[in-house]
């Protein structure tokens, strides 16, 4: 019976040491303003889920600034044995309780938000703040002026990544909370606002400053990184125009994000002790002062498990680089726009922001159709036929406006619902060399617009600073050029099918054969005897005859007398043979000289323009200069060199490029889109376009980088096309309205013009001189042979 007691007694013993074996003691600092039932409705929850061991946890309450009393409190913790401090909400003694720990070789845990240095005994539940600037710097809007307020210098030690990652923007001013300025000229600019660190009071408290500034306008982007904030905290401020975008954890709304950290401190805390008790490699910490140097020799290794370790907390995942910080996390990103609040998308350290694919899809093919608040401001620039001033009745220009865009836009705003404002600016926006940018572009981003939509070219550059929406008009690069380039007149024009090598071995032959039959004629029987009284003397042995049967035979004319002999028979047969080979020969040339006289221009391709001397010139920003200026191409950087050397070959529009091409007449041609050419040529027939496209590009209606009217206005631009929307808008402005349809298109056979007395003027004055020579030969032949009268009458 004793023996069976004294089992049952070593029995129990065993129990109550296993069980004495997995309590581990676990100190809490807590500040003194902390409300007691909110921490001990964190401990409890936590208490609920744990397994395999038990903590104990000592709760000391302290004022975080002060360090002596801090100091009193961990020592009294280290007393008592505890496995573990977690600190929460540290103050500035915080540095103090590291070096303690890692004397005491205590692991200790905090949720530090703002600025934390790194100990070796140290572990922080909160993301890393130098992480978060880099957060911050990624979701700048543009090259804006950026003000960052903080409250302190740890602050700025936080925003290590900010410093580096904004040098060689424009300006970055950093200024303290209490030093706020309140000038009225802060008011009217556009900036970028950033809070260096802020919890949810200091969040809503900042943005109640601002609003009393007069800070959150339209112009304003404010970037808030709470991660205590979720979206509900910003209904107050969302319709008032400014741009506020939130980083915050995606977590529950109903739990305080200090509380879940805390929950996931002792979650990890309680994990590595109970992996290091089941395998036998944890001793309990004896009770030890602080005047005791000799350190804990477990602690290492639950400090060692602590690190590197990942699972799913309260908080979202919780993953501890070796270091012991949080480098690894995942934030929301919210943000206001058009008087509404949208998750855009999630910021990570290592891959910075993504903006949410789901959501970009789901918009696009389910488009939200509720009204947007407010009225949008729409950027354009006039351009035929894109967006041009009215003709009223009287020919006077109306205040409105008309074309493609503007129906265009008047369309989408029906599908997507909006009301807008047109704001005409200069120029399509092209990046100076100080980084700013001008025209539709610099007014996206400079928040004076919210679209743009015009004959707006979709490229690389633009797409790095503002989004597009799908493209309306596909379109390339191609040659405005005047369709009959001006000529030097050449009335002689008839004698250029024949050089004038074969002008004057024309002439010699007719000579050379006229004085051959005369000197035949004269030494031939044949040709000298009188065949019969009827035939008489050969007219040959007459060298005025020779030169006229020469000079008949040539125009193939015949004559009244032809030769006798057989010699001289011969020497006219092969004149015959020769005059029609010439004749044949000339009417061919002369009459396909004079065609490709009309037709010919003098280019038909961009390596033509290239080769030849005439100027040539594109608007002087925009995406038609930037083609040439970057790229690859021997011919088109050749091409870009002259453009700049020559100076003036650059326009200011595309009309000022028309009217130069008209001005010039051959003389210059001018690059530009091909749809705007089509647009020319139906209605100036002395424009045409040559060659084909150079490249191939689209225009796109641009908006600000993670708008979320790009997909509901996509979706638009699709259902449009769809729906022959476009296709009847393009023929409406290019062929319909204002002089469309005036210029037909000549049939691909080709048509022959008239010749005019440009190009006959020469044989006109040739039979004038012909008339007169005449004439004037008939005089000296009367006064010839009135002198001879005289003579034999003498």
């Amino acid at each position: 019976m004793r023996q069976r007691s004294e089992a049952g007694e070593r029995l129990e013993l065993g129990r109550r040491e296993d069980e004495t074996r997995n309590i581990f003691k676990v100190g809490l600092l807590i500040p003194e303003f902390t409300l007691e039932n909110e921490i001990d409705q964190t401990l409890l929850r936590f208490q609920t889920n744990q397994n395999w061991v038990q903590l104990e946890i000592i709760k000391v309450r302290v004022t975080p600034g002060d360090s002596l009393r801090n100091l009193e409190a961990v020592c009294q913790l280290i007393s008592a044995g505890v496995s573990g401090i977690l600190v929460f909400r540290p103050g500035s003694a915080f540095p103090i309780l590291q070096s303690i720990a890692e004397v005491l070789r205590v692991p200790l845990l905090t949720v530090q938000f703002r600025y934390f240095a790194p100990g070796s005994f140290s572990v922080n539940l909160a993301p890393s703040s130098l992480s978060l600037g880099s957060g911050i710097s990624s979701l700048l809007s543009g090259d804006l002026d950026t003000l960052v307020f903080y409250e302190d210098w740890s602050d700025l030690l936080s925003l290590e990544n900010l410093f580096r990652e904004t040098s060689g923007r424009r300006s970055t001013e950093f200024i303290k909370l209490s030093d706020m300025p309140s000038t009225p000229d802060l008011e009217e600019k556009r900036v970028n606002i950033v809070l260096a660190s802020c919890n949810k009071e200091e969040g809503l408290e900042f943005l109640e400053t601002l609003l009393v500034r007069g800070l959150l306008g339209r112009r304003k982007r404010i970037i808030l990184p709470c991660l205590h904030f979720n979206i509900s905290h910003l209904k107050r401020f969302h319709s008032l125009g400014a741009e506020i975008v939130l980083l915050s954890l995606d977590t529950e709304e109903k739990y305080n994000l200090e509380y879940m950290m805390l929950v996931d401190g002792l979650d990890i805390l309680s994990k590595s002790l109970a992996s290091l008790n089941m395998a036998g490699q944890l001793t309990h910490p004896q009770p030890r002062t602080c005047t005791n140097s000799t350190g804990w020799e477990d602690g290492y290794k639950i400090l060692e498990k602590m690190r590197g370790t990942s699972f799913l907390g309260e908080s979202g995942m919780v993953s501890l680089d070796e270091t012991g910080v949080r480098s690894s996390f995942s934030l929301k990103v919210s943000e206001t726009q058009f008087g509404k609040i949208v998750a855009n998308g999630i910021w990570t350290p290592q891959s910075g922001y993504l903006r949410s694919k789901e959501i970009e899809i789901s918009e696009f093919f389910s488009p939200n159709t509720e009204k947007i608040e407010g009225r949008l401001v729409v950027a354009t620039i006039l351009s035929s036929p894109y967006t041009m001033t009215p003709m009223t009745n009287q020919g006077e220009k109306s205040p409105s406006y008309e074309g493609f865009a503007i129906d265009l836009i008047n369309e989408i705003s029906s599908i997507v619902g909006f009301n807008y404002t047109l704001n005409v600016v200069s120029g399509y926006g092209s990046e100076n060399p100080d980084g700013s940018w001008n025209g539709m572009i610099g007014e996206i981003l400079e928040g004076q617009a919210d679209l743009a939509i015009a004959d707006l070219t979709i490229n690389y550059q633009r797409e790095k600073v503002v989004d597009f929406s799908m493209p309306f008009l596909d379109l390339g690069i191609s040659i405005l050029f005047v369709s009959s380039p001006s000529k030097s007149i050449n009335i002689f024009s008839f004698i250029t099918p024949l050089s004038g090598e074969v002008w004057i071995l024309t002439l010699v032959g007719g000579i050379s054969v006229s004085l051959t039959l005369f000197l035949i004629a004269r030494v031939s029987p044949l040709e000298t005897a009188e065949l019969d009284s009827s035939e008489g003397v050969s007219p040959f042995l007459s060298l005025r005859h020779c030169f006229w049967f020469s000079a008949s035979s040539w125009v193939q004319q015949g004559c009244d007398f032809l030769p006798r002999a057989f010699s001289t028979r011969t020497v006219a047969s092969f004149w015959w043979f020769f005059t029609l080979i010439m004749i044949s020969s000339y009417t061919a040339n002369l009459a396909a000289f004079l065609t490709i006289e009309r037709m010919d221009s003098p280019i038909s391709s961009v390596q033509d323009l290239a080769k030849s001397d005439l100027k040539y010139g594109s608007i002087e920003s925009g995406s038609t200069l930037s083609f040439f200026s970057e790229s690859d191409s021997p011919v088109y950087k050749k091409m870009w060199s002259k453009m700049q050397s020559w100076g003036d070959s650059l326009v200011k529009s595309n009309q000022e490029g028309i009217d130069k091409v008209l001005m010039e007449n051959g003389g210059y041609a001018f690059f530009m889109e091909s749809t705007s050419i089509e647009y020319q040529i139906e209605r100036n027939c002395k424009l045409t376009k040559v060659g084909g496209n150079l490249d191939s590009k689209s225009y796109g209606v641009a908006m600000r980088k993670g708008s979320h009217l790009r997909s509901r206005i996509s979706s638009a631009i699709i259902r449009l096309r769809q729906d022959g929307v476009l296709e009847r808008l393009k023929e409406k402005w290019w062929r319909e309205e204002r002089g469309g349809g005036l210029c037909l298109e000549e049939e691909s056979s080709g048509g022959v013009s008239k010749l005019t007395l440009h190009n006959l003027g020469g044989i006109f004055l040739v039979l004038l001189l012909g008339l007169v020579l005449g004439s004037i030969v008939a005089l000296l032949e009367v006064i010839w042979v009135f002198c001879k009268k005289r003579n034999l009458l003498i």
